[in-house]
């Protein structure tokens, strides 16, 4: 149980890793000042995020028998449970003053020193470029990199070289790589340069003690306690709108589904996730240069043989979901044509962590029927919000 659930968290987390990691350089610039390797992983990265070596692998969805959701019988496959006269009791979380000064300590307090120059121990904000020769080397340049100067985490006289330094401010670091320097051996003994600019130190500081004068200091659009007060409240209070929100849709669907007769589950349609699955996980596994069965033992302790249990387990429980979402469609009168699937498709491309793709082609990595229900998901679960009785859990005394 244990490894499964740990499973279960890391393949989250790593989802969140694979729909970052477009935008992000710091992170591959420490470990190259650390260790100069990133220009092979960013290159593994790239292409393992672009699902090219998804091509090589036959789609369930080619075959020439594939009947996709939208165009099942569902009555062979589900009685739907009574979701008009469904009730479901979620908890909200409570708001109270101790919550507020949580929320302000740790997302309203936090901003960027700027009339003080950079000391041991402080958190910076760079931006750098690393060059050998005049020309930037691989994986040698961030934005936007959070540093703690003391560190060890870079070359030596990276960290040292920043002290004295005013935020704003840009310099030169003229650094020689050690040798041996086995993580590169390219770089070994050589010298380089690094343009560092510091945006700002990382400062912070707690609603009980603060003043005005802290405020200004660490650039926050407050001028009093007062005004810092009113925006946490109002944004705790926000955040426990959502959450509740969020906890009442999750609630109305697991009920819905457990409450739901399952005639059958096509295997097809299981395989067809699994497949998936498999594919994005594989595309994880490339980012640190393993395949997915080392992958797999490294990151949860799983076999091949558990993690392929574990998948096939969980892919049958989103097929259910699937028919369940799909037969309350069919009663509510959600439709979805093809032109408003690409039209989403399209909308969803253009944004920015996907890269230079077309709807048609995020589409065909997906699979049409699977990005058709992700969208009917959506709009069932709306509806649902509409119909169900939602009661508010009453919190403990």
């Amino acid at each position: 149980m244990k490894k499964k659930l740990a499973w279960m968290c890391m393949a989250g987390v790593m989802a969140m890793s694979v729909s970052a990691c477009g935008g992000k350089s710091g992170q591959d610039a420490q470990e190259t000042a650390q260790t100069v390797e990133e220009g092979e992983t960013g290159a593994k990265t790239e292409e393992a995020v672009s699902g090219e070596s998804a091509a090589e692998t036959e789609k369930i969805s080619d075959r020439e028998d594939y009947v996709g959701i939208e165009d099942l019988d569902i009555d062979e496959y589900i009685t739907l449970a009574d979701y008009q006269n469904m009730k479901v009791s979620v908890f909200k979380p409570v708001v109270d003053d101790a919550a507020i000064t949580e929320y302000i300590d740790r997302e309203l307090l936090v901003g960027r020193i700027m009339d003080r120059a950079v000391e041991e121990g402080d958190v910076t904000d760079i931006d750098f470029v690393g060059k050998k020769d005049g020309v930037a080397f691989d994986g040698g340049t961030a934005s936007g990199y959070k540093l703690t100067i003391g560190s060890g985490g870079f070359i030596e006289g990276f960290e040292d070289g920043l002290i004295g330094v005013m935020p704003g401010e840009t310099v030169d670091l003229n650094l020689t790589f050690p040798d041996p320097y086995q993580k590169n051996p390219d770089l070994a003994g050589q010298e380089v340069v690094f343009t560092v600019t510091v945006n700002g130190i990382e400062g912070s500081a707690k609603y009980e003690t603060v003043t005005p004068e802290e405020l200004e200091m660490l650039g926050l659009p407050y001028k009093s306690k007062e005004e810092v007060w009113e925006a946490g409240r109002q944004a705790a209070e926000d955040n426990a709108e959502e959450t509740f929100v969020a906890n009442a849709k999750s609630m109305i669907v697991q009920k819905l589904v457990g409450e739901s007769t399952m005639k059958s589950v096509p295997e097809y349609l299981v395989e067809e996730e699994v497949q998936s699955y498999n594919l994005y996980m594989e595309s994880v596994a490339a980012m640190y240069g393993m395949d997915l069965d080392s992958f797999v033992t490294a990151a949860s302790g799983l076999t091949r043989e558990e993690y392929d249990s574990q998948a096939q387990e969980m892919c049958t429980e989103i097929v259910k979901q699937y028919l369940v979402m799909e037969a309350v469609a069919r009663a509510e009168g959600i439709e979805l044509t093809d032109e408003m699937v690409y039209a989403k498709a399209d909308e969803e491309a253009a944004k920015a962590e996907y890269g230079s793709i077309s709807g048609e082609e995020l589409i065909d990595r997906v699979g049409f029927s699977t990005y058709r229900m992700s969208i009917v998901q959506d709009q069932v679960i709306e509806r649902l919000m509409e119909i169900v009785t939602i009661e508010e859990e009453a919190a403990e005394s």
